[in-house]
C-alpha cells in the first residue's frame, strides 16, 4: 500500500466565535456570530486556518444563506455548534454539511472555549445533529 493511499484525507469544519479578550469561545448564534474559525481536521490533528469575520451579521433577510455560502466556498465539511435555527440547518443539511452540537453546560450555556470544542470533536465526543436547537 503506498503511503498516499493510508494518508488522512484531511477535512474543513467551521465553528461560530465571538472573541473574549484574546481568546475565542462558541457563540449560541450561528448566523448572528461575529466571526467563524475555519479548522482543518486530519484523524487526531486540528490546526485553525482562519478566523474570518462574518460580513453577514447585520443582514435580517437571508443572513444564513449568505453565511452558508462564504462556508462552503472554503470547503467546510461539517459545522460545530451550541445552537442553530431551523433555516440554516434545512441549509446546511441540504450543502451536504454535518451539523455537529456542543453540549451546552449549565443553566444559562457557559463560554465554551473554541480549542475545547474541536477538542472533542476530534475525540468523536458530539453527536451529529439530527434536529435544529435554537438557544436564546
Amino acid at each position: 500500500m503506498s503511503s498516499e493511499s493510508s494518508s488522512i484525507q484531511p477535512f474543513m469544519v467551521a465553528a461560530p466565535v465571538v472573541k473574549v479578550g484574546s481568546e475565542y469561545y462558541l457563540t449560541p448564534h450561528f448566523g448572528r456570530a461575529p466571526f467563524f474559525a475555519i479548522v482543518q481536521v486530519a484523524g487526531n490533528d486540528y490546526r485553525i486556518l482562519e478566523i474570518i469575520e462574518n460580513p453577514h451579521v447585520r443582514h435580517e433577510h437571508g443572513r444564513g444563506s449568505r453565511v452558508i455560502e462564504m462556508l462552503t466556498s472554503r470547503g467546510v465539511d461539517s459545522v460545530i455548534v451550541l445552537g442553530i435555527g431551523y433555516g440554516a440547518f434545512r441549509l446546511l443539511r441540504e450543502s451536504g454539511v454535518k451539523i455537529y452540537y456542543v453540549p451546552v453546560e449549565g443553566a444559562t450555556g457557559s463560554l465554551v472555549p473554541l480549542g475545547k470544542a474541536v477538542e472533542m470533536f476530534v475525540n468523536k465526543q458530539l453527536e451529529e445533529a439530527l434536529e435544529p436547537r435554537e438557544l436564546d
